[in-house]
């Protein structure tokens, strides 16, 4: 799920994610995968990202090395005395292991996450998402950075701090439940690259067929009860419906399937006005404190007094409008980012193309 503010369904601005930054829509050749109602963003960054111990998938595997054919009891001939084998590349020449591009912020995960990858990369989808997080990180020469920690939710990919965290009880789940979570949040790691439109309900159908065929390919279902399973239960029976049942789980955001760009356009438009209205209100109400801790200062109570209700009445208000000032930037950027035809053709073409894959889903 992304998280501009908070990306979910109700949930965080995927919300551009500010649910997110996202936006001029490339050719994305499948989608990558959004969290479900429960998401929420807005951490600060790990000081210290850990690397992740190398894997046993790497993007070309090599044959068996000549040590795995040796007893021992014998000198082990170098590679370049047996005719017909090469001798082997440096290490630096070597490929890096597929996921390489990501890391966890806290060496205590790492097993977790050198586990979950694993299974990622024995599966086609998975291959195919590594692989693209892995070409974005040797681009941008960062890491993706995961977090694991408790949430309330699946997992959640926060658009402003860049920061991908998942639930911490996926510890405890066998990681062939969190394997397809993964992808999904790593599918809007993707998107939130080619600056698509923050809000765009098409960034959870994506990541939500990207996810459904990671089950498919590891060949396990969600784990009865869970949101996951009545996602997947949807699309694989009926896009279409699945599509508006969506909508209704993820409330802020905006669907283009079935409407026009003019028409998305208007509804960014209207949250623009309303998100502009919300912060005027919390102005006046900031002001009004304000003049309460002036008037407490000014009648001789203490600064542990004052302290307290700066703590209660103003930081609140503070925290509140630092997240609609975000809020109200990232609708902005989708304004201006969908103000072309150009840009507004590759953005229905990009919801054509997740609509058509999600429809491949449920076709018998």
């Amino acid at each position: 799920m992304p998280s501009p503010l908070s990306l979910a369904p109700a949930a965080a601005l995927p919300a551009i994610t500010p649910s997110v930054a996202v936006k001029s829509v490339p050719n994305i050749p499948f989608a990558p995968v959004l969290v479900p109602v429960n998401a929420a963003p807005s951490v600060a960054r790990p000081a210290k990202a850990a690397a992740i111990p190398a894997l046993s998938v790497a993007v070309n595997s090599e044959p068996p090395a000549l040590s795995a054919l040796y007893d021992g009891s014998r000198a082990l001939p170098s590679a370049s005395s047996v005719p017909g084998v090469e001798p082997p590349a440096p290490a630096a020449l070597r490929p890096a292991p597929l996921g390489s591009g990501l890391r966890v912020a806290r060496v205590e995960h790492e097993p977790w996450l050198s586990s979950v990858v694993a299974l990622l990369a024995g599966t086609r989808t998975g291959r195919r998402v590594l692989r693209d997080i892995d070409r974005l990180a040797a681009s941008r020469g960062v890491p993706v950075l995961l977090d694991v920690k408790p949430i309330g939710n699946n997992g959640e990919f926060r658009y402003d701090s860049g920061l991908l965290v998942m639930d911490s009880g996926h510890l405890r789940r066998d990681p062939l439940q969190s394997a397809p979570i993964l992808a999904h949040e790593l599918q809007h790691v993707l998107q939130r690259s080619v600056n698509l439109p923050a809000d765009a309900l098409e960034l959870e159908i994506e990541s939500y067929t990207v996810e459904s065929r990671v089950w498919s390919e590891l060949g396990v279902e969600p784990e009865a009860g869970s949101f996951a399973r009545e996602a997947r239960r949807r699309i694989m029976k009926d896009a279409p419906a699945f599509v508006k049942w969506l909508g209704r789980e993820y409330k802020r955001n905006i669907p283009l399937y079935g409407f026009t760009v003019g028409a998305y356009v208007a509804r960014l438009q209207k949250n623009l006005a309303a998100a502009e209205l919300a912060e005027s209100r919390t102005l006046r109400k900031r002001a009004a404190v304000e003049r309460v801790l002036a008037s407490m200062r000014a009648n001789g109570m203490s600064e542990d007094a004052i302290a307290a209700h700066r703590r209660e009445d103003l930081e609140p208000l503070e925290r509140s409008l630092r997240d609609g000032v975000v809020n109200r930037a990232w609708i902005e950027h989708d304004l201006l980012e969908l103000s072309g035809p150009a840009a507004r053709a590759r953005f229905r073409a990009y919801a054509r193309g997740v609509i058509r894959r999600a429809r491949a889903l449920s076709r018998p």
